[in-house]
């Protein structure tokens, strides 16, 4: 059965590394057999799927090996892939071997594989680029990103670095090396230090239009991936109001293009024991979303892949819906006075459903999913337009305790997953379920992914607290190409 979601057999997908080239997009991924419960990307190697659209997903196998147990590349971790003049494949990576301390702290050093096809591409033992001690920790060196920058004609390389003697909550940066041949890399200061974050993941750049965008994820103050936006490549970086493209569940994201579309790669987190009250883990599960840009303002926005739109075909007959606490006028007016909801049969799992409804009047509102009758139990995507947010929520939100109010009712929502609600009081979205995962696209701005392990089947619909919605189009789709 065909998956709209890639995992490996026995393994996890770890930060992915796009590559494009001759209509093929190339996701490298760091392959994590996780061979411990609770430890995560031990024994990483580089593997590869190959797609043209997104959906139909081709395995290469491995593409880098890792190095044995006394190697400075035990594990093998994020990078960037290119080609040079010569038409040879470069990969630069992150080395990793906690045993190879520099005082008392495991270091993180680059390495180098050469190929002349983008799917077989061995280690250059000899290259071992390490921080310099002077500008950069040598703990926090990971994550090269390399491009050619035509204005200084030299090569960059990006890098999730830290500076010298910075305090450990604060001192996260972009470090920079320049080169001209790919082989010899000198240091310079930091292509960008916000002093915001303890450190600053899979740093990439690319250009749209008139504006230049970096890209990087964080787990500090927020567990998630930003962008900033310039018409300079030396800034200064401006931050969007909206500056990230998913919810924490969507980690590492970075992109590629064909030259006229931009395409986010990233991987939705498992949790553990895969259960909806498990913390979130490190690795998942193969996502991707297609980035458009407003070439006025350079914001970017998040869409689903016309593939993934396209997944499901067969529209369900429509039924007459159940109504829990509320009045359903002809027209699609949905009222209550406190809490109400519409309600339809929804399958168990893999199918798409798009909605769009008015929000005029209400309290609050959303969508409910894979809820009962009695909307006991089930997920929720809550819209607040007074608090200018959507998140999602589950009921009950933790395992009951002996007591009857202990049940989280201090936490409002997954916080975690909370992202800016569109503006405006009419909302168009379009909903993706299969197996455990969710995603969610508002009115083709924001991406909302998340994990949903407990509950299938059931019901779903439109809820409303204090006040109306207007209901104008739902629709539910099954059977895969």
């Amino acid at each position: 059965m065909k998956k709209l979601f890639y995992q490996p057999e026995n393994a996890w997908v770890g930060d992915l590394i796009p590559y494009y080239e001759n209509g093929i997009y190339y996701g490298y991924y760091l392959h994590d057999p996780r061979l411990k419960e609770k430890e995560y990307a031990e024994e990483t190697t580089w593997h590869l799927v190959t797609t043209r659209d997104f959906v139909n997903l081709e395995y290469k196998g491995e593409a880098i090996a890792r190095g044995g147990d006394e190697e400075p590349n035990k594990n093998a971790y994020t990078g960037s892939v290119m080609k040079d003049q010569e038409g040879i494949y470069h990969a630069f990576y992150t080395a990793y071997n906690a045993d190879i301390k520099i005082n008392g702290k495991s270091v993180q050093t680059v390495m180098q594989a050469l190929g002349e096809d983008p799917e077989h591409l061995v280690t250059k033992k000899d290259f071992l680029f390490a921080a310099d001690g002077e500008i950069y920790e040598e703990f926090d060196w990971r994550d090269p990103f390399v491009f050619w920058n035509e204005e200084e004609s030299c090569y960059y390389m990006l890098l999730a670095a830290r500076l010298k003697d910075s305090g450990d909550l604060r001192g996260g940066c972009i470090g920079l090396s320049k080169s001209s041949d790919l082989v010899n890399w000198s240091y310079a200061e930091p292509f960008y230090s916000p002093k915001m974050y303890i450190t600053m993941e899979c740093p990439e750049v690319f250009r749209m239009g008139e504006y230049w965008y970096l890209v990087f994820s964080t787990f500090s103050d927020q567990f998630t991936t930003h962008y900033r936006y310039s018409k300079s490549l030396s800034g200064p970086w401006l931050i969007p109001e909206d500056d990230v493209f998913d919810t924490r569940a969507n980690y590492a994201i970075k992109t590629a293009s064909d030259g006229k579309k931009r395409y986010a790669f990233g991987w939705i987190a498992s949790k553990f024991g895969a259960d909806d009250f498990g913390p979130w883990e490190w690795g998942g599960t193969m996502a991707f979303h297609e980035l458009i840009q407003d070439p006025e303002s350079g914001l970017l926005r998040t869409v689903p892949t016309k593939a993934l739109k396209d997944f499901y075909q067969t529209a369900a007959e429509p039924v007459s819906p159940d109504c829990y606490n509320c009045s359903l006028s002809p027209e699609g007016d949905i009222s209550s006075e406190t809490l109400g909801a519409i309600l339809y049969d929804i399958p168990e799992d893999c199918f798409s459903v798009e909605l769009e409804f008015e929000a005029a009047n209400a309290h609050e509102f959303g969508i409910a999913l894979h809820t009962d009758k009695g909307l006991e139990t089930g997920y929720f995507l809550r819209m607040n337009r007074s608090r200018n947010q959507a998140a999602w929520d589950m009921w009950p939100r933790s395992e009951k305790g002996f007591y009857q109010w202990q049940i989280k009712g201090d936490v409002p929502y997954q916080i975690e997953t909370a992202r800016k609600l569109p503006q405006g009081k009419r909302f168009k979205l379009f909903l993706i379920r299969e197996d455990d995962i969710c995603v969610v696209y508002i009115n083709d701005e924001v991406a909302m992914s998340t994990r949903m392990y407990r509950y299938k089947g059931g019901k779903a619909g439109i809820y409303v607290i204090q006040g109306s919605v207007k209901l104008i189009n739902y629709c539910v789709k099954t059977n895969k190409l």
